[in-house]
């Protein structure tokens, strides 16, 4: 009855706040290009639905979808743990933070809302399915993984830890030829989501096409490391132009990294600050300016720039690798908290694997796919953009549920010491 009480008290707090809407929130609901094709159609229900008045819909919506997520979550690690209940509040509650501190997951108008309920049911039915070692249970994870990516694109990265954990049961069970289907059916996961998203922009905006900003993205940090003379490195016209425009900009606005190691900032610090004014004010606004000046009209300018962008990362990572390691580096650190929980999150998952061989208990399963998940995600989020609050959220109660499951397992085992 408690468990009930809070999830209610909470959904009071959440209608309290009302809708929350942030810069993101208005091209959701206007079903702009390059947005989340799975989110905006959940939207766009609803403003069909209710008309002016879908707001409110849409927040008691999402907080429902969310208490469902958390629920099936809690419920899981109550039935495979035997956690005591006073050890269940403390996970619920945590789960629950999101929706009224910080990121106001209930009342904001963002995909977040949708993702990390989603989330959290994958990473449940991804436990189960290594503890009872069925196999089954992926063509439910693969359904819900198929929504979550075409959500959010970031969740692409937890295919190649399910593909470790899938690949250990199979060998596990020595069972290649008869279930090696299962491997196939993640791979191809990525295929299908990816051509709905285009079949999606096809129908709204009439262009075959995935959402282009993915390469935008992804050359922000070889923009930021490049030096001058990084310009040769270029033959075509396009190519050269586009270079030298975004990187007389930064020069220009003193936001390049050696501008700022020179008078001893953080290179990393200062790129994860300034993100936006490097990716969306020069590479993707100067980018659009110049694609709209040969006659593009938008939707046309956006796919030309990431096509550019996608030729033009190679070289300037190669050129720069050793700086631009370091700050990739960096960003995966920030992405853990600092470099010491970062540390301690791969002595955690060493601490499973090793204790898996010897034991094939449940915790250490649960620690694998929390620290495997988390890996997987942090490294796709440092190496396309930088590494904030809102794209590694996810994981925040993954220390203290291990906490309360390990402390659970110590006072389980000295009540079987003691009888």
């Amino acid at each position: 009855m408690i468990y009930i009480s809070i999830y209610a008290i909470i959904g009071v707090l959440v209608m309290a706040k009302g809708p929350i809407y942030l810069p993101d929130s208005y091209t959701f609901v206007d079903m702009a290009f390059n947005h989340s094709p799975a989110y905006c159609i959940f939207l766009k229900i609803f403003t069909s639905t209710f008309g002016a008045y879908f707001e409110l819909p849409v927040v008691i919506t999402q907080y429902l979808i969310i208490a469902f997520g958390i629920h099936f979550f809690v419920k899981t690690l109550k039935r495979l743990f035997h956690i005591h209940k006073v050890g269940i509040l403390i996970i619920q509650l945590i789960c629950l933070a999101p929706c009224v501190y910080v990121h106001n997951l209930g009342s904001a108008i963002l995909s977040e809302a949708l993702t990390y309920p989603i989330f959290l049911v994958i990473f449940a039915l991804t436990l189960r399915m290594f503890v009872e070692e069925n196999l089954k249970y992926l063509y439910k994870i693969s359904i819900l993984l198929f929504v979550l990516i075409l959500t959010r694109g970031q969740f692409l990265a937890l295919i190649a830890a399910l593909i470790l954990i899938v690949s250990y049961i199979i060998f596990k069970k020595k069972s290649f030829v008869n279930q090696f289907y299962f491997l196939a059916i993640l791979i191809v996961i990525p295929i299908l989501t990816s051509f709905t998203e285009r079949v999606y922009n096809k129908i709204v905006f009439g262009h075959f096409e995935n959402n282009a900003m993915n390469y935008v993205h992804f050359i922000a940090s070889p923009f930021y490391i490049a030096n001058e003379s990084d310009i040769n490195l270029f033959t075509n016209k396009d190519e050269k132009v586009y270079f030298n425009l975004i990187y007389s900009s930064l020069k220009e606005a003193k936001l390049t990294r050696n501008q700022n190691i020179s008078i001893g900032q953080d290179d990393y610090l200062f790129y994860q600050y300034n993100f936006p004014e490097i990716c969306n004010r020069r590479i993707y606004d100067l980018g659009l300016d110049y694609y709209e000046a040969k006659g593009l009209n938008f939707i046309e300018q956006n796919i030309a720039l990431n096509t550019l962008c996608s030729k033009m990362i190679g070289p300037l990572i190669k050129q720069n690798f050793m700086t631009w390691l370091k700050v990739f580096s960096k960003n995966l650190t920030n992405s853990f908290g600092s470099s010491k929980q970062m540390l301690f999150f791969f002595v955690l998952l060493f601490y499973g694997l090793f204790n898996l061989i010897k034991s094939n208990k449940n915790i250490y399963k649960f620690i694998i796919i929390a620290t495997l998940f988390m890996l997987a995600n942090n490294t796709l989020i440092a190496l396309v953009i930088h590494s904030i609050k809102r794209y590694i959220f996810y994981f925040d109660w993954v220390i203290f549920a291990t906490f309360i499951i390990l402390l659970n397992e110590i006072f389980k085992n000295q009540k079987l010491s003691e009888s």
